[in-house]
């Protein structure tokens, strides 16, 4: 019935959250299509993960410590690898590390067919090496962001509905929208308290397939760091007109993300 996308005190790591290189510039490119967005600056994204299954993009994750990956709980079934420091898919970039998935915890309440709790956590079999192009974002603290605030997501998900993926990484920037606008739009019964919608009523630019997993960023005003606000996890078809995209509310799962990322001390 719709088409459904496939910090603080974790480690040291986390100490170095959130941060980008001071090499990465902020340069706005022509517009092309995440759905509508633009290519990011290499380097700008150190915190994004391309999960692969055999080899081929399935999901999109994010870094939170050098050895555990956030991202959707409806992406798996198979052999996973993680790739960090991935900008070109069609490449080996120089900063990226292949490394083997140890195992998948999906949140115990993820529900496949509402999609409610759509969260797992990913343990890396050996930790990252940590770099300017390989960082961990900053898990959210304090209150979740306004209502309107400009936030970023990111992904090699497909240009637009059922067309294909992208070779770089692709950018966009999405506001959040208040929780009666998705409600109204999407339907009462399928957005829960964990769910929130980020993006424009008039369409145009979204996340897509592929980018499921990966992040809705936001950039905390008084620190300048990078916070993990959502996490791409589904919508009705991708950049169409009064269909913002659904992303899972990190700030909810602050405390299973430490229990489980911890469990194993």
């Amino acid at each position: 019935f719709m088409n459904l996308w496939m910090c603080s005190c974790l480690s040291v790591s986390a100490a170095v959250c959130g941060q980008r290189s001071s090499a990465v510039q902020n340069i706005t490119q022509p517009r092309s299509r995440i759905v509508g967005g633009s290519p990011a600056p290499p380097g700008s994204w150190p915190w994004l993960v391309n999960l692969q299954l055999d080899g081929g993009l399935m999901c999109g994750g994010v870094l939170v410590d050098s050895s555990w990956v956030v991202t959707a709980a409806h992406c798996f079934a198979g052999y996973w690898t993680a790739v960090v420091g991935e900008f070109d898919i069609t490449k080996t970039d120089p900063d990226e590390q292949v490394l083997k998935v140890n195992r998948i915890i999906p949140h115990p309440k993820f529900n496949p067919k509402t999609f409610n709790n759509d969260i797992a956590l990913v343990e890396l079999t050996s930790p990252v090496v940590l770099s300017q192009h390989v960082t961990p974002v900053c898990l959210p603290y304090g209150m979740d962001p306004p209502t309107g605030s400009p936030c970023l997501v990111a992904g090699w998900g497909s240009l637009y509905e059922d067309g294909p993926s992208a070779d770089v990484v692709m950018e966009a920037k999405v506001p959040l929208l208040p929780q009666s606008t998705c409600k109204s739009t999407l339907g009462k019964e399928l957005l829960t308290n964990t769910m929130f919608c980020a993006g424009y009523l008039s369409g145009g630019i979204d996340s897509c397939q592929g980018d499921s997993g990966g992040p809705l960023i936001y950039q905390d005003q008084s620190s300048g760091r990078f916070q993990l606000h959502g996490i791409t996890s589904w919508g009705d078809g991708c950049g169409e007109k009064g269909k913002p995209g659904v992303y899972t509310r990190v700030s909810a799962f602050s405390d299973w993300i430490q229990a489980e990322s911890q469990s194993e001390f």
